[in-house]
């Protein structure tokens, strides 16, 4: 059972998410066609067209999907160690606030950070 706290955490990586693709859509008409694409390091690898700058949106999705999956049913986690049936609980609502926090962090870098040199100009 996840508990309710966990849930209400959970939503903000999805508003940072929303948030990014609101102010994305707003801004998209004014970024130019050609948009550099980085790879390592802040190097212009390529070029690509600026549909590219949904790319983190859709990712970030996808990898918020995965991580509320495993959040669910964190009983399915293979742990490194014994869990003792006492601390059971205590276990896996850690497990799942590390999750929420991770989620969140991907959020972010996946986000406005992604693309900020094209788009925050």
């Amino acid at each position: 059972m996840t508990p309710r706290y966990i849930k209400v955490l959970f939503v903000v990586p999805f508003a940072i998410t929303i948030c990014y693709f609101v102010y994305l859509c707003t801004v998209y008409s004014s970024v130019p066609e050609v948009i550099p694409i980085h790879s390592f390091g802040n190097n212009k690898d390529s070029y690509g067209n600026k549909i590219f700058l949904f790319l983190p949106i859709i990712l970030n999705i996808i990898a918020l999907m995965l991580i509320w999956r495993i959040i669910r049913r964190p009983d399915k986690i293979k742990f490194t160690f014994e869990i003792k049936e006492s601390e059971q609980e205590k276990i896996y609502h850690t497990t799942q606030l590390a999750l929420v926090i991770f989620a969140i962090f991907i959020s972010v870098m996946m986000g406005p950070l992604s693309f900020a040199d094209v788009i925050f100009k």
